[in-house]
């Protein structure tokens, strides 16, 4: 498991849970530490050996791209001067130099940006499997939907968000490192361009410009652009995770239709549905168009801010040149080395917009990853392995999340081949009694004791039909079975205008009605052959023929499984040898089937 819970070490850790998972953002510090966190598990890992030869080839051709930067800022002044000077041959000199500058130019910036998206591809590769990994492993999927319910969208945030943080932490921190480096290299640029000067103003009034005057200027420049865009695009970063996560809804909306098409249109809920889709929709557009209404707040002044930086290291190079100091190649040169220590200075302003984008994510990963980690703790009933062939279950009690008591004290035990039908009102917790079985249910406490080396097979009420051919989806999970037997069961349950179609590839869930779903389901049952078999009202949509036909196929072929029903019908007594009742006040009674 990642480990990455952001508030494991903070005191009043479930209260700063509970705080801010839901929240629109995290306070910065915290975004910071998450984000450092993630970086670490990849670069830290043995996996990561390519990646970072990756990242030394990405550096070195970032180095080579600030070097050849500064051969080009000296290109500039020997061009220019060429032209104030009249010199023909020196001009076409000077374009032969532009011609293979620019060549190489163009080689070094193809492969750096190719690494990097190879880089990202390697790393987000890595990370998803990870990410896959830990949220299917111990059940952290469904212990996650028990107590968290403010986590919502994990879809997206493993395919979507995963992708955005590994694409966004490569280019704005390489990005960044670039930008640092170009800051070094032409502050120094700038600086030995930058000579004292005197100018005359008005009225014989003197101004006296120190030595890298122009580097003083360009910082004073980008530090007041930098705090007004960070005044200005603030609220980005609320609005960019609203809009993440309104995106996601209107999206699970939709899926959920698809879902569920066929009881909507018996319903005749297509009204109701419009209106759920179109009140999820109208979020999107709300937090959209405040979001633009930023951006274009924003973007007033990033877009006056860089225009004015076209013409402001002119304007302050002018002095020098019009005391005849320098030159006008000089001052192209000037410009050129303010444009970059400028543009390297003005990082923040220039990518706010996807620093702010960058800080969503991080956060949403983060909440993420910390409820991952905190489902961890949600210990579930562990069965035990005994040493015969017999189910037990002693001093068993089963409660509700909100610590209702459901059974109470049940003691029972089953030898191989029993079978036991479980009964009881609607909500009487029969259901939640076959998942503390199945060890998913952490409400619960005493011993559950199953045969030793036994192979159990768990049916649900909707069974689980996977993407792939009809063979393939009967077959599911163990190995696809082409021996005749599908076919047999097939005939043997009314199903045998399927065969034709076991080798067709397509969604069996929404073209298969609820009944042939669940014959489906038994007929896996029968391919597996578990030592022990739990139905969850895994019969309910057939009918008492169907049924009682499945139930005799089961008997005949696995006459050695423990089994054990949940059904309301009277008619799966005569099915089964033992009969489980709940009672009022969690109380219950084991008793023979046939004296029900």
């Amino acid at each position: 498991m990642f480990k990455l819970s952001i508030f494991k070490n903070e005191d009043n850790s479930d209260k700063l849970r509970e705080k801010y998972h839901g929240a629109d953002s995290l306070p910065l510090k915290v975004s910071i530490k998450a984000g450092w966190r993630m970086i670490k598990l990849f670069w830290g890992s043995k996996d990561s050996i390519f990646a970072w030869f990756l990242l030394l080839c990405i550096v070195a051709l970032t180095g080579g791209a600030i070097y050849l930067a500064k051969v080009i800022n000296t290109w500039y002044k020997e061009f220019w001067d060429t032209i104030q000077n009249y010199d023909l041959e020196g001009f076409k000199y000077q374009l032969m130099v532009f011609v293979v500058l620019a060549t190489i130019h163009v080689v070094v910036s193809v492969y750096n940006s190719y690494l990097r998206s190879k880089l990202a591809i390697h790393w987000r590769k890595w990370f998803t499997n990870k990410v896959i990994h830990d949220y299917i492993d111990a059940d952290t999927y469904y212990k996650m939907q028990l107590e968290d319910r403010k986590t919502e969208n994990p879809d997206q945030r493993i395919s979507e968000d995963l992708n955005g943080f590994v694409g966004s932490s490569i280019s704005l921190i390489l990005g960044t490192a670039s930008d640092l480096a170009m800051l070094g290299t032409f502050g120094v640029v700038l600086w030995d361009l930058s000579h004292a000067v005197t100018m005359t103003l008005w009225n014989g009034y003197e101004l006296h410009l120190p030595d890298g005057y122009m580097l003083y200027l360009a910082c004073a420049y980008a530090f007041i652009g930098t705090l007004l865009t960070f005044w200005i695009g603030k609220p980005l970063v609320k609005l960019n995770f609203r809009q993440q996560r309104y995106e996601a809804d209107f999206r699970f909306s939709l899926i959920r239709v698809r879902e569920n098409a066929e009881s909507i249109a018996l319903y005749k809920g297509t009204d109701s549905e419009e209106k759920i889709l179109n009140v999820s929709f109208l979020d999107v557009v709300k937090n959209y168009i405040k979001l633009i209404k930023r951006e274009k707040k924003l973007g007033f002044f990033t877009l006056g801010y860089a225009q004015t930086a076209v013409i402001f290291p002119i304007l302050i190079s002018a002095p020098m040149y019009f005391a005849k100091v320098i030159t006008m190649g000089s001052i192209m040169q000037i410009n050129s080395a303010f444009g970059r220590v400028q543009d390297s200075l003005s990082t923040v302003i220039s990518s706010f917009s996807s620093w702010a984008s960058y800080k969503a994510v991080t956060d949403r990963l983060a909440l993420f990853f910390d409820s991952m980690d905190s489902s961890l703790g949600i210990l579930c009933l562990e069965s035990k392995k005994g040493e015969s062939s017999d189910f037990e279950v002693s001093k068993l009690n089963v409660n509700s999340p909100s610590g209702a008591k459901l059974w109470k004290n049940i003691d029972f035990k089953l030898a191989k081949g029993d079978s036991l039908l479980i009964r009881g009102p609607s909500g009487c917790g029969k259901s939640t009694l076959i998942k503390t079985f199945a060890s998913i249910w952490p409400y619960a406490q005493g011993d559950v004791v199953i045969p030793k080396d036994a192979n159990t097979l768990f049916l649900s009420q909707r069974p689980y039909l996977p993407l792939g051919t009809l063979r393939e989806a009967i077959s599911y999970p163990g190995q696809i079975s082409n021996d005749g037997s599908i076919e047999r069961y097939l005939n043997e349950l009314n199903l045998s205008h399927l065969i034709e179609n076991l080798d067709v590839k397509d969604n069996w869930s929404s073209i298969l009605s609820l009944g042939e779903q669940q014959r489906i389901a038994i007929i896996r049952a029968l391919l597996i052959k578990p030592q022990m078999l739990f139905l969850d009202e895994a019969s309910s949509a057939m009918d008492e023929n169907i049924e009682q036909k499945s139930y005799k196929l089961l008997k005949d072929n696995l006459p050695d499984t423990i089994m054990i029903s949940v059904g309301h019908r009277s008619t799966l007594l005569s099915v089964h040898r033992y009969a489980l009742l709940s009672e009022d006040d969690a109380s219950w009674k084991f008793t023979e089937a046939s004296a029900v």
